[in-house]
């Protein structure tokens, strides 16, 4: 298949989130391969030269493409992605609460950031078609953008899967395999990457280093559209986080910023929302990064037995941390919101509301502080919903 999506010509290559050599332009799937093989395996991030293309200044209000230039294509598949607004919530523990309303996006949820430019880089490199493991926001997103782009597209899966999510994906034209567990799913991705062609969305291999680095800058939109709408300053942002894609690109996203001169006030404390210890296990030095985390939750999308080495940066390279809210906290939470602010979310996003008091509580965040949620998709997504 040609490429008809133009490549950033600023894009320089890739580097380990660790440092070190500019790697060239390439697909990482594994992560840096020194890291790997040195058993401390972590993520690449795209690397660009300065150009005179950058926007001037913030845009407001815009859609993904206007940050094409920080991207590492200019143009992708889109279906309008990107510029959710930014809605604040009446609060009375915080100066300012605000949700970001990533329902909002076309297929309803944050992966919808993600999906197009992975998606145009399986078209630029020849791919049979782009695969993921999901639960559905991914595989309903990447199937979406595959459509939109004339590819194939596979999503595995395991048999819990909701009715609504399989019929999402075999309307949009996806093959959807089934798994018999969690980590099965991987195994089934790597066979069809390493044999057959397939590009992946989703990482594949353990330990685990996240998403198609590709895909992921496009969360960076994310701090973009944020330091837009914050100009006087933003102190904290709460993401539900599993293997830290979401995290790490806003973490990256307003580093790039502020590098570049857009963004003048500290980076903001990103803290991470987990439905158990994870990550904030590793923070109280009480495991690796590269451990296996045993835990069950209905918050779906964030679940998962493991974690990553670019969730953990996110959280100490901006000063954040790690809390764990419980399914039933998020439960209550889920219904506070519904009720009291009329957003229905996921319940995974729901538990970053529930976070607040805790983390007052424990001096992570301020009366003061101004504060935003990343509301991930709608409480629709929920396999309870």
């Amino acid at each position: 298949m040609s490429n008809p999506h133009g490549r950033n010509p600023a894009l320089l290559g890739f580097r380990s989130l660790a440092g070190g050599a500019l790697l060239p332009v390439g697909d990482y799937p594994g992560g840096c391969p020194d890291g790997r093989a040195a058993g401390k395996p972590t993520s690449v991030i795209a690397v660009y030269a300065e150009q005179t293309r950058e926007p001037e200044g913030l845009p407001a209000g815009s859609d993904m493409q206007q940050w094409a230039p920080y991207l590492p294509y200019l143009e992708w598949p889109s279906l309008g992605e990107g510029g959710t607004p930014l809605i604040e919530l009446e609060s009375t523990c915080l100066r300012k609460l605000l949700i970001k309303a990533e329902w909002m996006n076309p297929t309803g949820s944050h992966k919808d950031r993600m999906s197009p430019l992975a998606v145009a880089r399986a078209i630029e490199v020849g791919a049979q078609g782009v695969i993921c493991a999901s639960s559905g926001n991914a595989g309903i997103s990447m199937a979406c953008y595959a459509a939109k782009a004339g590819l194939a597209s596979r999503v595995v899966v395991t048999p819990s899967l909701p009715k609504p999510v399989h019929r999402a994906l075999s309307l949009y034209g996806a093959e959807v395999v089934v798994a018999e567990h969690s980590l099965d799913r991987w195994r089934v991705m790597e066979e069809a990457v390493t044999k057959g062609g397939w590009f992946p969305l989703t990482n594949y291999l353990l330990p685990p280093v996240g998403s198609c680095a590709w895909g992921v800058e496009g969360y960076k939109t994310i701090a973009y559209e944020l330091a837009s709408a914050c100009k006087d300053g933003l102190d904290a942002v709460l993401v539900p986080t599993a293997r830290g894609d979401t995290i790490w690109g806003i973490a990256a996203g307003f580093a790039m910023l502020l590098q570049r001169g857009h963004w003048k006030a500290p980076i903001p404390k990103l803290i991470a929302v987990e439905p158990f210890q994870r990550i904030s296990k590793v923070l109280q030095n009480e495991a690796a990064i590269t451990d296996d985390f045993p835990g069950t939750t209905r918050q779906v999308s964030i679940a998962g037995t493991t974690a990553t080495d670019q969730s953990l940066r996110a959280v100490v390279q901006t000063s954040g941390t790690a809390l764990v809210v419980t399914d039933e906290m998020a439960d209550v939470a889920q219904r506070d919101l519904a009720h009291k602010h009329g957003v229905y979310l996921e319940l995974c996003a729901a538990a970053a509301y529930a976070a607040i008091p805790r983390l007052l509580a424990q001096g992570s965040l301020a009366r003061t502080d101004k504060v935003a949620l990343i509301g991930t998709s709608a409480g629709y997504r929920d396999p309870t919903a």
